[in-house]
């Protein structure tokens, strides 16, 4: 026997990311108050009393057994192996040869048992979080269900015809993985190895890890199957991976989002010691931040702020930040510069430096990183933020007519 299981991931976000847990406790209870009760209740009766169920039946036997003709109807002991949890998924997954909008996206909510339901919020449980950390709330539920409406139709486009329901949310989470990938590939995931006698957690670089979950537990048992996969939907969790991997590599590209760091090593394993705990912080890097400031130490700031960032820790001051940001800059250290600005703006909305810091990344972004259209949003903010005829609005508008903003 061999398993090789994702257990979680190194560095996490420092907040909790409530629409990842969102998306899990609805598949949850669609799981425990659909599937469970509905799988329970047989259809003979449905089928004797109600038209619509019959006529739903009939529907599901004819494409069972591959006949056509409103005239053929279905046989008893047919019926006797039918739960109402399959005509349920009948009606709300997404059947390639009979396609529904309605299904396109219910059927991201519904599994075929425990442990489909299981190994996919697993996945959305480990890598979810720091997606949604990176796009924000609205921007992580479109890719979600984008990605995810992609997978289906890519399943349905090498399945065309086929009366088989799809169901899972894979397809969506595939394209979570996708976006994890090209943002968070050094990443280190958690894994859970068991050969025969021989168990184990190591510490994998995610590149490896989603890489062989692309290759080898999707791309070839495609090449190797019929039609997209048989009972396993090969081709939606390629077309969500590459569909989020794509989304993600674009975006990157048009806001000038720079590839994060390689997170700081957790302590390997030791022979007969199953699992390690990472390192645990002595000092809150929060403060270290806040005294190398004050102290004028911004060399040591910069690597504590990193831990603030990777590690979580005190809420820094966001002057502190900005004056941070802003020697950085000074320095011509870009892309360091350019996340100290995005950090203060993700995280102060309502900040007294926030013009500033906006009309610095535009500047960043325009001169120095070639994303214009990213530097026009920051310049535009700078503008609506300063006050009207100051210094900064009036750079702001000089820096938009220099990229033809």
């Amino acid at each position: 026997m061999f398993l090789f299981l994702p257990i979680g991931d190194h560095p996490n976000p420092p907040r909790a990311q409530w629409i990842t847990r969102i998306l899990i406790g609805l598949n949850i209870a669609a799981y425990i108050f659909i599937a469970q009760p509905y799988s329970k209740q047989g259809v003979t009766r449905l089928y004797r009393t109600d038209l619509a169920e019959r006529n739903d039946l009939d529907e599901m036997w004819r494409a069972s057994q591959g006949v056509s003709g409103s005239e053929e109807k279905a046989d008893y002991g047919w019926l006797t192996q039918v739960s109402r949890y399959d005509l349920f998924i009948w009606r709300y997954g997404y059947v390639p040869g009979h396609p529904s909008l309605l299904a396109l996206f219910a059927c991201m909510f519904l599994h075929a048992g425990f442990l489909h339901l299981a190994g996919n919020m697993l996945y959305l449980w480990i890598f979810g979080d720091n997606v949604e950390a990176r796009l924000g709330p609205l921007g992580y539920l479109l890719a979600y269900f984008g990605t995810g409406a992609f997978a289906t139709l890519a399943f349905a486009l090498l399945n065309r015809g086929s009366m088989t329901p799809l169901v899972g949310a894979s397809g969506a989470i595939s394209g979570v993985l996708g976006f994890y990938l090209v943002w968070f590939l050094h990443n280190q995931i958690r894994v859970f190895v068991w050969f025969i006698f021989f168990i184990q957690i190591f510490y994998i670089s995610a590149l490896w890890v989603l890489g062989a979950f692309f290759v080898f537990d999707n791309l070839l048992p495609l090449l190797m199957s019929h039609r997209g996969g048989g009972g396993v939907a090969f081709a939606a969790h390629l077309g969500g991976f590459l569909m989020g991997a794509a989304a993600a590599f674009f975006l990157a590209r048009m806001r000038g989002w720079q590839l994060g760091p390689r997170p700081q090593a957790v302590p390997g394993w030791r022979p007969r010691q199953i699992y390690q705990e990472p390192a645990k912080v002595r000092e809150d890097p929060g403060r270290l931040f806040a005294s190398a400031v004050a102290e004028g130490n911004m060399r040591e700031a910069a690597q504590c702020f990193a831990r603030v960032v990777r590690e979580g820790g005190g809420r820094p001051d966001p002057a502190q930040v900005f004056e941070l940001g802003r020697w950085l800059y000074d320095r011509g250290l870009v892309p360091d510069a350019a996340a100290v600005f995005r950090f203060y703006i993700r995280n102060y909305p309502r900040g007294a430096d926030l013009d500033r810091v906006h009309l610095g990344l535009g500047i960043l972004l325009a001169r120095k990183m070639g994303h214009p259209v990213g530097a026009r949003e920051h310049l535009l903010a700078t503008i609506d933020l300063a006050p009207p005829g100051s210094a900064l609005a009036a750079a702001a508008r000089e820096e938009l007519e220099r990229i033809g903003g």
